[in-house]
């Protein structure tokens, strides 16, 4: 039986395609601090954590970062996807952990209370759980014209948001079909849901921003001074 070790991974491998700046958006910084740093300084104060690793195409990240000592690079993939699956199989081959965390780099604010409620499900964990908010605009299906095909009723429906927490046999089997049959997906939890797990959502702070366009970067930097 493995030990209840937990590791992390965190994905710094995106290509900012909507991110309309010169910088990309895992070189930026938030009020001084890179948004590198300000994601594994999330997991620090946490004993539970074994090892955090970043998965990203650009391996100098990790000698920038204020944590190196800390930190590890996993070469990352050409989708999210297979980034995530890089990162799991080289945790499979390197003294696999019984729990896997999977975050976003491009999430830098994770409210503490949501951290201390997503780590105490750690010895409990059987299959999945990840942070999620209800939506609570209208929400419509639209055609290629923007023209309303269908309005959704918005009860019941939550936002996905990261960390996510995984049991990692399950999830690594789980990616391994995805993989193999190249299903397109958004998160992990949705590979968990595809293979039949059954995953919940565990109901955050709203203020999970993500850093996807240029106008989301005053919004963190405005959150993050109220946090």
């Amino acid at each position: 039986m493995k030990a209840l070790t937990t590791d992390v991974l965190i994905l710094a491998s995106g290509k900012s395609s909507r991110y309309i700046s010169r910088t990309k958006k895992q070189n930026i910084k938030i009020n001084g601090i890179s948004i590198v740093d300000v994601a594994i300084s999330k997991f620090l104060e946490f004993k539970q954590i074994r090892n955090i690793y970043l998965i990203t195409n650009d391996l100098s990240l990790v000698g920038k970062s204020e944590y190196k000592a800390k930190l590890k690079a996993i070469k990352g993939g050409s989708s999210r996807a297979k980034s995530v699956f890089n990162g799991l199989k080289y945790l499979s081959n390197n003294k696999p952990p019984k729990n896997v965390i999977i975050h976003d780099v491009v999430r830098p604010i994770v409210d503490k209370k949501d951290m201390k409620n997503l780590i105490s499900y750690i010895p409990k964990i059987k299959t999945g759980i990840g942070f999620g908010y209800p939506l609570t605009n209208a929400l419509k299906q639209v055609g290629k014209d923007y023209k309303i095909k269908k309005n959704i009723k918005k009860e019941n429906y939550f936002v996905s948001f990261t960390p996510q927490l995984f049991n990692f046999d399950k999830l690594i089997k789980s990616y391994n079909n995805v993989v193999a049959k190249n299903i397109a997906v958004d998160d992990d939890l949705e590979v968990m849901h595809i293979n039949s797990y059954a995953v919940r959502i565990l109901k955050s702070s709203p203020f999970n921003v993500k850093l996807t366009y240029v106008e989301d970067l005053e919004k963190i930097k405005r959150v993050m001074k109220v946090l």
